[in-house]
């Protein structure tokens, strides 16, 4: 017999099967055959027509089975792909019955749900039947499921976060750090401060070495100096001797002048002359006092020579501050190189859980990479409370998983089938 199935979304209260005077579940095969209802055991009647889908119809408004959904076309399209034996299974627990759209041989119950229901029901069948999948008819809203993939967005967020972190934590106990650095550079600057200042005493002092760093020696070999021929004085020590810090240094070179001039006239004079006489007499009178003026002068000389000799002293207490913060810089090289490492490895260990973190976020994006993001333009909270895994029938061939954590994946319905009846191929 011919007949015409037409794809009407109409819901009827009616059953695909039924129970045959052999016991057998059957389809219909034509209106007016009789058969009984495996559920109530009431009698039920063909309904094979050119509108609705063939069905069962209760010949009396039995009270069957109230979890039973109105048959569509697309709940029939679906149990057909399942064997005859798995469709409409009657369940039976602590004497209450349910018909199952699908049972099948590993005990998971699929419903094909095509309207909508509340969250007491969605939780009270899931208690019932326990190991159950939905497949929500969502042709008709499926522009109100957004999905997208984000896992770029996430995985981009990710690496933001893990650079941010590491530079934070790069900056570890940095306070601490140049705090020891700038310690380091003081100490560095107050001895090279200090290096200089001892370079210039010393080079004082050793202006005296020829002199064996002796004022008494020192004043006599200068005055003995001034009085030779060439007047030569190491010029380092012309600034140190000069007429300032030396008073009768300029009356002891007038009178060395005068001896010089007078030594001239005495050479030019006629012998036995009354003016060589007068210039004998001029020249004693001027070494005189030189020998005269020498006591003072010499004990000016000792003066300014002990001011720089006594500077002994205070280069001693220069180098002994100097020994002293080069061992201060010691020490705060080893706490710096102590801190360094200590930093060194607190990063390195925060660092590897930071990386472990990181890696365990992006490890579960990249796992759920191909995953969508589910949201809703207007939310179906009753299948948000589901605990049972939840399979959209979207059309054209595909399903869309609904994950934990608002994630969803496409997946067609030739690999779901491939699951759940893997004897169709």
């Amino acid at each position: 017999m011919n007949h015409i199935s037409i794809n009407l979304t109409v819901i009827i209260s009616t059953m695909q099967h039924a129970i045959d005077i052999n016991g057998k579940k059957i389809t219909p095969a034509y209106s007016g055959e009789r058969a009984v209802c495996g559920f109530c055991k009431q009698e039920v009647i063909g309904k094979c027509g050119e509108i609705y889908i063939w069905h069962w119809q209760h010949v009396h408004n039995a009270d069957c089975d109230l979890w039973k959904e109105g048959e569509t076309k697309w709940h029939r399209d679906w149990k057909n792909k399942f064997p005859l034996d798995w469709q409409e299974t009657i369940i039976e627990k602590n004497s209450e019955k349910h018909i199952a759209d699908i049972f099948t041989p590993n005990g998971i119950v699929i419903e094909f749900q095509n309207s909508m229901i509340s969250s007491s029901i969605i939780a009270e069948r899931e208690k019932f039947y326990e190991k159950m999948i939905w497949v929500i008819n969502a042709q008709t809203f499926k522009d109100n499921l957004i999905t997208e993939n984000i896992s770029d967005q996430q995985l981009a967020e990710i690496d933001r976060r893990y650079s941010a972190q590491r530079s934070l934590l790069s900056k570890h106990n940095s306070f601490g750090l140049q705090n020891t650095k700038k310690k380091q550079n003081v100490l560095t600057t107050e001895i090279q401060s200090r290096e200089d200042a001892l370079k210039g005493l010393e080079s004082v002092t050793d202006l005296f070495k020829s002199y064996n760093k002796n004022a008494e020696t020192f004043a006599e070999q200068i005055i003995i100096t001034w009085q030779s021929e060439n007047l030569f004085v190491d010029p380092s020590l012309i600034e140190i001797i000069s007429d300032d810090a030396i008073p009768a240094k300029k009356s002891f070179f007038r009178l060395l002048r005068d001896l010089k001039r007078n030594k001239h006239f005495l050479s030019a004079a006629l012998e036995n002359s009354v003016e060589i006489e007068e210039l004998y007499k001029e020249r004693n009178e001027i070494l005189n006092e030189i020998e005269n003026l020498k006591p003072a002068l010499k004990e000016e000389l000792k003066s300014v020579a002990s001011q720089h000799l006594n500077r002994e002293v205070e280069i001693a207490q220069l180098k002994r501050e100097i020994l002293f913060l080069k061992w201060k810089n010691t020490e705060n090289d080893k706490e710096l190189e102590e801190l360094k490492i200590s930093i060194d490895n607190y990063i390195k260990t925060n660092l590897k859980k930071i990386e472990a973190d990181f890696d365990e976020e992006r490890n579960k994006i990249l796992k759920d990479k191909n995953k969508l993001t589910l949201s809703w333009k207007r939310e179906r909270k009753s299948w948000g409370s589901a605990a049972a895994p939840i399979f959209f029938d979207i059309g054209d061939g595909y399903l869309l998983y609904k994950h934990p954590n608002n994630k969803a994946s496409r997946v067609k319905v030739c690999d779901f089938m491939s699951k759940y009846n893997p004897g169709e191929r």
